[in-house]
């Protein structure tokens, strides 16, 4: 079955990952500048000859055409080889376009996977609504890799799914219930695990719901169209709380007591997912402000549509419960809820907390470990590969599918700024053809291998104002303070250099103004914000706020470069996943959309069934 998936040679990999590297080695000085220091340091006069204008405009000309471009471009062109600037703008998107992983032609289409599932092609349009208790985002993510995980499942005919930096449990509760898997969802958090724990209670009483035939949830569907069901298509809206309860219907009373309640969602519903440190607007968002009504399939199952009579316990509506169900309805859901109270609460799945490092033992953890497919929805950092090698070194972890994010939190062998940590297993890189070469790429172009191109393309994910701040802020603790080199703490500092850690965190989103911010980041910084007066601080504001258009561009650029960085770090992955003898297929696949999602790529790899 799997050697009729497409997947590129070893050779072809390898062949990329050579285009790469001379492409990101030439361009590092621009990945590899920090935003923070764009104006202390002159970034844009360094290292750009091109107007600020030309690249602003040639980014929206881009993204409204399709690269079709198939020969390796001529990286020589881009840069100036006396000054070493940027003055080929064309030839630098082209030669980025180029090397972005789609371009490479190295994945392997979803489509042709789901296409050898015959199961699967039978289910796809019976799957539940699940923007009733998750952000579309999360939605959008948890159904296709649940998907992908059950038919894999199946081909190997297993039952455990080992779920890694399991979070709050969103994929693993799915996988149990809709697909009636054994999870262990795995979190070094115990936040994380107890709101998992927390959330587990609050399912377990649906978990009969989930498991319904899709053909009868349709029939009851379409009976409760006919009798005015309860519930409206359109989804629950926020309420207020004070308004006059008497006044609503028994419909508009269910709708505000599922916004509201804690069942089938955690207490934060915003999702740490993208690899940044920036806000993203779907992430802030309470779970149940992105649930718009979709009714362009009318076999999708809503999940409030489906649950059973008890399911929230609501007096009010009881008389309304009883105007619309038959007598023996009534009896059936009240039976199917006893039942699913009665279960043991470890039924729907088993949050469990521990720190998982390469050489972490399942076994320990899990004491009646089976044959699993492992799993990682957006793993953080360093255990995105360290998922890969325990899989690897396990006989019975048969399949794996890992998305990993927070490329700026991997630890590389080869960075000079880590050459003092002692570590066994490092984040990058994995594969011996970059170990040789003893490759590193860097925290700052890490950083901006986080970047979403599709995501600002469409105007989201790049916050431009709190970096403009932030920059401005770096000319003021340098010229007032005397402050001229951050310090993330990595590795012991010279004596002769002012030690200061310099990491804002989130006081943007908490300030009024560009003073305010000002007074509130000198302060955590430990320095006497007195000797500035407000008048003083606007006048830095004014003077670099006509070359604002400048950091604006200067991170265009870097977001050509993301998808390339990226590119080099997943082929890493699945290099090293070639190099192990006891793997049957691997590859990268598309599973999400990178505007949902940015991080959308899977490193897919399956052992002999």
């Amino acid at each position: 079955m799997f050697a009729q998936w497409t997947a590129p040679s070893t050779d072809k990999i390898k062949e990329s990952m050579e285009s790469l590297l001379q492409f990101l080695q030439a361009t590092a000085q621009i990945s590899g500048a920090h935003t923070v220091d764009f104006y202390t340091k002159e970034v844009w006069k360094t290292h750009v000859a091109v107007s600020p204008e030309s690249v602003l405009s040639i980014f929206s000309q881009q993204q409204q055409s399709h690269y079709e471009h198939r020969e390796a471009p001529d990286i020589s062109r881009i840069f100036s080889p006396t000054t070493n600037q940027l003055v080929n703008l064309e030839s630098f998107v082209e030669a980025a376009q180029y090397n972005s992983l789609m371009n490479l032609g190295l994945c392997t289409p979803i489509e042709e996977i789901f296409e050898t599932f015959a199961s699967q092609r039978a289910n796809k349009l019976d799957e539940m609504k699940t923007d009733q208790f998750m952000n579309d985002k999360k939605s959008h993510e948890v159904v296709i890799m649940s998907q992908f995980v059950e038919a894999l499942a199946n081909v190997y005919g297993v039952k455990q799914v080992i779920d890694l930096g399991a979070g709050k449990g969103y994929l693993s509760s799915y996988l149990s219930m809709r697909y009636d898997l054994k999870v262990y969802g795995i979190d070094s958090s115990h936040t994380n695990t107890d709101g998992a724990n927390k959330r587990n209670r609050k399912l377990k009483k649906y978990w009969q719901v989930y498991k319904t035939d899709a053909r009868t949830t349709s029939k009851a569907k379409k009976f409760d169209q006919k009798k005015e069901a309860l519930l409206p298509k359109n989804s629950c809206q926020d309420v207020n709380a004070d308004q006059d309860i008497s006044r609503q219907t028994s419909s508009d009373i269910r709708c505000t007591r599922l916004s509201n309640s804690e069942s089938c969602m955690d207490d934060d519903s915003s999702q740490y997912t993208d690899s940044t440190k920036w806000p993203s607007n779907e992430e802030s968002n309470e779970a149940v402000e992105n649930t718009e009504a979709d009714n362009s399939s009318d076999s999708a199952v809503s999940f409030l549509d489906i649950l059973p009579a008890g399911a929230v316990e609501v007096s009010s509506m009881s008389q309304g419960v009883s105007k619309v169900l038959s007598e023996q309805e009534k009896e059936q859901r009240k039976m199917e809820n006893i039942k699913a109270k009665n279960l043991p609460e470890t039924y729907v799945y088993s949050p469990l907390t521990s720190y998982v490092t390469a050489d972490t033992e399942l076994h320990d953890i899990i004491t009646d470990l089976e044959e699993s497919i492992m799993v990682g929805l957006h793993t953080c950092g360093d255990l995105a590969p360290n998922t890969l090698r325990i899989f690897t070194s396990k006989p019975e972890m048969k399949a794996v599918c890992s998305v990993g994010c927070c490329y700026h939190f991997l630890s590389e062998e080869f960075d000079h700024l880590e050459e003092e940590r002692m570590k066994e297993s490092w984040g990058f890189p994995m594969s011996q053809h970059l170990k040789e070469r003893c490759w590193h790429i860097g925290r700052n172009a890490r950083m901006s291998a986080c970047l979403a191109l599709e995501r600002v393309a469409v105007g989201q994910g790049l916050p431009t104002e709190s970096l403009f701040y932030r920059a401005v802020l770096q000319v003021i603790c340098k010229e007032v303070y005397g402050i001229t080199q951050r310090s993330y703490s990595l590795v012991p500092q010279s004596k002769n250099i002012l030690k200061i850690d310099q990491r804002v965190g989130k006081i943007f989103s908490k300030s009024a103004s560009f003073t305010d911010y000002v007074r509130k980041s000198l302060k955590k910084f430990g320095q006497d914000d007195s000797r500035l007066s407000d008048e003083d601080i606007m006048g830095y504001y004014q003077k670099f706020e006509m070359r604002r258009n400048e950091l604006e561009a200067f991170n265009r650029l870097k977001v050509f470069l993301a998808p390339c960085i990226e590119a080099l770090i997943l082929l890493d992955r699945l290099s090293y996943l070639r190099e192990q003898e006891n793997i049957t297929w691997s590859g990268l696949v598309k599973l999400f959309d990178p505007v949902k999602s940015p991080r959308c790529y899977a490193v897919v790899s399956l052992k002999q069934p």
